[in-house]
């Protein structure tokens, strides 16, 4: 006679969350949103950046594949570089 098998307890692994919230590179708070708007292009879509914090508004044409992290790398280059209109525009609040 034997033992009784013993039962293994399955190990979850979480896979890591990509955020939705950004640093920003001017205040360095973490309140960066992407958003993306719809263009006429099927290829193309628009993203819009903004700070919640310090009012930073920037929008660029990217390809209609990247998300909000490959957004956020690519404004962070332009930022660093100086190759981006960036606008300031401090929400009302109630």
């Amino acid at each position: 006679m034997g033992r009784r098998r013993k039962k293994y307890k399955k190990i979850i692994r979480r896979l890591p969350k990509i955020p939705d919230i950004f640093q920003c590179p001017h205040c360095s708070n973490r309140t960066l949103t992407i958003r993306f708007d719809k263009t006429s292009d099927i290829n193309v879509k628009k993203a819009v950046i903004t700070c919640g914090s310090c009012g930073l508004y920037s929008t660029m044409e990217v390809p209609s594949l990247y998300e909000e992290v490959d957004v956020y790398a690519r404004f962070i280059d332009y930022f660093i570089n100086g190759n981006i209109v960036v606008e300031f525009k401090k929400t009302e609040s109630s």
